[in-house]
């Protein structure tokens, strides 16, 4: 099952972001997913990335790009000129910007994946970062979340492999899957989703003087 549509209106879809929120601070992960408050952002830090992802979802899905180019800047034209050269991103196209969804007992889990492309039977899911890939990117939530998805949407693959291009420090993390590995990304994404449930405004931590994030101002 990995279809939006299928999903009960009352359920979330547990991405990423929100299991790496919960885990790092249940009080932000209350604010932000369960009260539904977003705090302003300046978006100056992000619009390289966005930048970069769109060219090159355009680029995977077959359309001109010759105009989106010359709209680069200096930078992004450089890190646009690193992504192109990137030995996965060089593969067949198969998808790009596209979201997965997928259930395990009653939970949903999903996110939006840059892209998946191809070689034969051989196929990778590709995660471009234009600051550095995770520290630890073998357990990541995105790496978890996006082999299983990928895995129950594809089917049909020879081997299935998750690969962070950090353009940033030019380098490609690889993390390939396999039945075992994915078992226990299974039953880790499962624990997690299970730690949400029951999450009250009385059973939260309380705040932490060493708070800096963008809810500082409103935590309680």
């Amino acid at each position: 099952m990995l279809y939006l549509s299928k999903v009960m209106a009352n359920q979330k879809i547990l991405s990423p972001a929100m299991l790496k929120t919960f885990e790092q601070c249940r009080k932000k992960y209350f604010l932000q997913y369960v009260r539904n408050i977003r705090m302003p952002q300046t978006s100056t830090p992000f619009e390289k990335g966005k930048n970069i992802h769109a060219i090159a979802g355009y680029f995977l899905s077959g359309v001109d790009i010759t105009k989106f180019e010359k709209s680069l800047t200096n930078e992004e034209n450089f890190l646009w000129n690193k992504l192109k050269n990137n030995e996965y991103f060089k593969n067949s196209p198969f998808k790009a910007e596209f979201s997965l969804n997928f259930r395990i007992e009653n939970f949903w889990f999903g996110g939006r994946l840059d892209a998946i492309v191809k070689s034969n039977k051989d196929y990778f899911i590709l995660d471009y970062k234009t600051g550095s890939a995770p520290k630890d990117a073998k357990y990541n939530y995105q790496t978890m979340i996006y082999l299983i998805a990928a895995s129950r949407y594809i089917k049909d693959f020879e081997t299935l492999s998750f690969v962070y291009i950090d353009l940033k420090n030019d380098q490609n993390v690889v993390i390939k899957s396999s039945p075992e590995l994915l078992t226990e990304y299974e039953n880790k994404l499962l624990k997690s989703a299970k730690k949400l449930t029951g999450l009250t405004e009385n059973n939260l931590p309380t705040k932490n003087e060493n708070c800096n994030c963008e809810y500082e101002k409103i935590c309680f």
